[in-house]
């Protein structure tokens, strides 16, 4: 079931809109009480610029937003006085169907998915997403370490299915496959029945057709290239573990270094404000001292 949408998300978008877009996300986010990020997410999603600028576009026809003329540079054409195409007169030849069904058109829609496979190179676009995709942003953790650690911890299962993969093609290692062979085949056989002329019990040929094994295979395989393949994927496995886990060391010896930094920012702030005090309390003193020496 999806959530109810957030009250502060259509706030957000209003304050930006009546500001003409010049009220900065973060300060929209303090106003609301709300991440920078999940504002900055909202503005995507709900495409507040193309709804500032009136440039929203149609879903029938065109790929470039009104007012741009994308960013592909002129043709420059041939040099000048070249002879290449002397004599072509343009144009496919005369009674050629090369053509012949193609209605044309516009292109794709925008933003089509008709080359899709496999998802590896999609583009995903915030304001495209399904509603149980669009909970699921608001509940991931986008802090680096967490991602680390939770790929760390898929890496290790996968490593250890490859393991158990490994152990149990080793636990046989020969795979025997039996294949038969059969062929459809004619049979004479004999029935018995009674003949309506004489009354008697006559025997007649009959002419049947069944498939009848006429060749059994038994073919003996090696696992060994199974195998081999496991432990090469469990090889780069275990190399994708061991740079998460140097990346997470990394990760930890810079927030160290940034927590002993800070301590060290905050005990020499100490000390100046400690000894600006002693100095100015021993200054007084000494004032008073010259004062007294003087006999005023």
């Amino acid at each position: 079931m999806a959530r109810e949408r957030s009250p502060e998300r259509d706030k957000a978008k209003h304050m930006w809109l009546e500001s003409g877009g010049q009220m900065k996300l973060k300060d929209i986010a303090a106003a609301l009480s709300v991440p920078e990020s999940r504002v900055r997410k909202w503005k995507s999603m709900d495409r507040w610029e193309d709804e500032l600028n009136g440039s929203v576009l149609s879903d029938s026809k065109g790929s470039v937003p009104n007012g741009m003329n994308g960013s592909v540079p002129k043709s420059r054409g041939a040099p000048k006085g070249n002879k290449n195409a002397s004599g072509n007169r343009g144009g496919a030849p005369p009674g050629n169907q090369n053509a012949v069904g193609n209605r044309g058109g516009d292109g794709g829609p925008y933003r089509n998915k008709h080359a899709l496979k496999t998802g590896m190179y999609e583009t995903i676009f915030l304001d495209t997403l399904e509603p149980d995709e669009q909970d699921m942003i608001d509940q991931i953790d986008t802090d680096p370490l967490a991602q680390l650690n939770e790929q760390l911890i898929m890496l290790s299962l996968q490593e250890r299915r490859h393991m158990k993969r490994v152990k149990l093609l080793e636990a046989g290692l020969t795979d025997e496959e039996r294949k038969t062979k059969q062929e459809l085949m004619q049979r004479q056989d004999k029935v018995s029945m009674l003949s309506p002329k004489t009354g008697k019990t006559i025997t007649v040929p009959l002419t049947t057709e069944g498939m009848k094994v006429t060749e059994i295979t038994t073919v003996v395989t090696s696992k060994l290239d199974k195998i081999l393949k496991q432990e090469e994927a469990l090889v780069k496995t275990r190399d994708k573990k061991l740079r998460v886990i140097n990346l997470i060391a990394s990760l930890q010896q810079e927030e160290e270094k940034l927590r002993i930094a800070r301590e060290r920012l905050e005990l020499d702030r100490y000390k100046a404000l400690g000894d600006g005090g002693d100095k100015g309390e021993e200054g007084d003193e000494d004032e008073e001292d010259d004062g007294d020496d003087l006999d005023w």
